[in-house]
């Protein structure tokens, strides 16, 4: 794995220049934040279709059943278990982002540093704030908070309460995994999440969630900018804008000690 790394670090250098890419790529999403924190659970776009969009992103499924990560042109399901399963391409996201991931360039991740340490090592790098960032991060992590929550029924609640009472935290250590990321800019903070927002996948494709916290082991970083966005907007969903602090409450809640 190390080894792997260290040769697409290798190739990137060659030719990568932060900044500099001769095309930006563009991004698919499912539905809205502010539509999902509401209660917009019910999915309306099948995974094999979001799939034809791009290999690599996050989301969740119909019903809110658990967190998703799409890597290397796979879906997995992260349930409240902590474990990872294959989906059928035939499952229902009502939300989702997506692209072709083609990265532009690398950053070597030191070890020990915190979540908030690797977003801003990443937030340092020479891409626009304006535009979408993609990252994926390979590497072993010393610990890795992940969370993911059961199906919801109908009468939908909000997320904020989902979250709040019925969230299920894991924390792995020493494990070898694969952060899927995407930073949103501030002025499409009712579109996705501003800021930063990962989902990981561990190297054996068992173990998955949300992230709410980390520390990291030896890694890299493989980044892109995205300048384009697509959205799918569901023919009915919850009226709502998403406001910092739902937001907050549903991507890095409060985590009581021992969770």
């Amino acid at each position: 794995m190390l080894r792997q790394m260290l040769w697409r670090v290798l190739a990137l250098a060659l030719f990568a220049v932060p900044g500099l890419s001769a095309q930006a790529a563009e991004a698919y999403q499912v539905s809205t934040i502010s539509s999902l924190l509401a209660g917009g659970y019910d999915g309306t776009i099948a995974v094999g279709e979001l799939l034809s969009h791009g290999d690599f992103g996050l989301g969740t499924f119909n019903g809110v059943d658990g967190e998703m990560m799409v890597l290397d042109g796979q879906v997995y399901r992260a349930t409240v278990d902590g474990r990872a399963h294959l989906v059928d391409p035939s499952e229902l996201t009502p939300f989702a982002v997506v692209a072709p991931f083609q990265p532009q360039s690398s950053m070597a991740v030191a070890a020990g540093q915190s979540l908030d340490q690797l977003e801003a090592a990443l937030d340092a790098l020479p891409y626009s704030a304006s535009r979408i960032f993609a990252a994926r991060v390979d590497g072993r992590f010393q610990a890795i908070q992940i969370r993911s929550e059961p199906k919801q029924n109908p009468p939908y609640r909000s997320l904020v309460e989902v979250i709040k009472t019925q969230q299920v935290i894991h924390t792995l250590n020493d494990v070898q995994g694969t952060l899927i990321g995407f930073r949103f800019p501030a002025a499409a903070s009712s579109v996705n999440v501003a800021g930063w927002h990962f989902h990981f996948l561990s190297a054996d494709k068992t173990r998955g969630g949300h992230v709410l916290g980390l520390t990291t082991g030896d890694g890299v970083a493989l980044v892109e900018e995205i300048s384009d966005l697509r959205i799918s907007f569901p023919a009915s969903a919850p009226a709502s804008t998403a406001s910092a602090e739902s937001i907050k409450a549903v991507e890095r809640p409060a985590v009581k000690p021992g969770e």
